[in-house]
């Protein structure tokens, strides 16, 4: 991995870290933050399509007690802005496993390798 995949996979996971604690608290997270969030969910609904479904199931969650002016600010504006054009800077390729890994719904470990799980007690048909 280069510098700039590793850059890259920072960013996203310190964007992530820094809002996770704002989930225990009864505040919101900032407008700042609220705009990283929203710019990072954006890059990879860009780059995969189909993690849209889950980028929208995390904005909730992670900017759902942010105030509904909170994306009209110029705080929201900077944090959106700066976070993008980092991301137009990286590599599309590795901006985009990041984003598969983290949005993904999580696989098991056998469907990860290609293996279904074997069932021990599968009733048998037929017999009494």
């Amino acid at each position: 991995m280069n510098k700039k995949g590793l850059r890259v996979r920072v960013l996203i996971g310190t964007s992530l870290a820094v809002l996770l604690p704002c989930l225990t608290q009864a505040s919101a997270p900032s407008d700042t933050a609220i705009g990283e969030i929203d710019a990072i969910l954006k890059f990879c609904v860009k780059t995969n399509p189909g993690l849209e479904e889950s980028a929208r199931a995390w904005q909730v969650v992670l900017t759902g007690k942010a105030a509904p002016s909170a994306r009209a600010s110029a705080q929201y504006k900077q944090g959106y802005d700066l976070v993008s054009e980092a991301l137009e800077k990286a590599n599309w390729a590795e901006v985009s496993a990041a984003c598969i890994a983290g949005l993904e719904p999580a696989k098991s470990h056998e469907a990860r390798h290609g293996h279904e799980p074997e069932r021990e007690h599968e009733p048998e048909h037929g017999r009494r």
